[in-house]
């Protein structure tokens, strides 16, 4: 219930465009309500008691919500206009009043849990469960080779990861490169993510840095990406939590991200990375920054590391939600649930 939307050209044409939108839309819909009855059985053959819905983007979510006969556990991992650019079908008022709808809404930031609100309003109660992103084991294996890559810094490497896409902020990246090969020549810049990259390699081109700044594609494994890097690069101004800044974290990479959304609360300037205000010329400062002292970059990447193993492992991760749970599947005080719903819950 959710798409990407672009309007190019004249009136006639954006019309045009307009109506195919909102038929596409009506399909969607329509798809949604035939799939209701599917899901429904399945639903009562696995004898579910409850429902995790895993995305704000799951269209049947408020169908599942009309039938009212299971709780509903929402799980909002994005900010759906800001960050993804996505146009809701059915209108912002209606998505706030599913979240309403709710049993229980989880947010993986705070900045994710405020536009929850600015949907639904202030009295949506929203649970703030940061991801949990590797294992304390995968921690621990991360941090054994994390000092490998300081013992060459040349050429110094940054490394910008995720969805090629202009909220990402690849170009700014780009033109902040430029600016730092201008004072470091010894440094690159490599870029990892599926997507449509033509606009970046003319830019590339435009600067120059055909030598300088590769172009990677999609990556399955970043691990040895990370481990060959010396700052990850996190541009985007709407990130919801980030991901890939928390696996370059935990990798004992030091971040330098723009100074807002959920960046905000996964980068301690100065401590874990650097925050950058505005746009590349902040951007190139910061880089400069931790190019030109090695020592101070693998300082903040080990407080990193040790600041991502704390906060967004998997174990805590799964105790907070499975206290969710406990809470939606509990009976009030002074009941008693039947022996088959606690003997199927162990």
């Amino acid at each position: 219930w959710m798409s990407e939307r672009y309007y190019m050209g004249g009136p006639h044409h954006r019309i045009g465009q307009y109506l195919r939108y909102e038929k596409a839309a009506q399909q969607r819909t329509t798809n949604n309500k035939q799939l209701l009855p599917e899901v429904l059985r399945q639903l009562q053959e696995w004898n579910v008691e409850a429902v995790h819905v895993n995305s704000a983007a799951v269209g049947i979510t408020g169908l599942l919500e009309n039938e009212g006969k299971l709780p509903l556990i929402w799980h909002i991992r994005e900010l759906p206009e800001r960050q993804y650019l996505l146009h809701i079908d059915a209108g912002k008022r209606r998505y706030g009043a599913v979240l309403r709808k709710a049993t229980r809404v989880i947010a993986i930031s705070e900045t994710v849990r405020k536009d929850i609100q600015r949907y639904a309003g202030n009295s949506v109660r929203a649970d703030l469960i940061y991801n949990g992103v590797l294992t304390l084991d995968d921690y621990a294996r991360l941090a054994a080779k994390s000092n490998e890559r300081w013992q060459c810094t040349s050429p110094f490497t940054f490394l910008i990861a995720g969805l090629i896409h202009p909220s990402k902020g690849q170009a700014e990246a780009i033109r902040a490169f430029a600016l730092v090969q201008k004072e470091m020549q010894d440094s690159e810049l490599l870029i990892a993510g599926d997507g449509k990259a033509d606009h970046l390699r003319a830019l590339i081109n435009e600067l120059g840095l055909e030598d300088k700044v590769r172009m990677l594609g999609f990556v399955k494994d970043m691990t040895p990406l990370f481990q060959r890097s010396h700052a990850l690069l996190m541009c985007s101004r709407n990130e919801a939590m980030g991901r890939v800044t928390v696996e370059a974290m935990g990798s004992g990479l030091p971040v330098i991200g723009h100074m807002s959304g959920g960046t905000l609360e996964l980068v301690k300037d100065g401590e874990t990375g650097l925050l950058y205000p505005g746009g590349a010329g902040e951007l190139a400062q910061r880089m400069l920054a931790l190019a030109k002292d090695p020592t101070r970059a693998r300082t903040l990447g080990t407080h990193a590391r040790k600041e991502s193993a704390a906060r967004f492992n998997v174990e805590r991760y799964a105790s907070e939600v499975l206290e969710v749970y406990r809470s939606v599947l509990s009976p009030p005080r002074g009941t008693q649930s039947s022996g088959g719903a606690e003997a199927r819950r162990g």
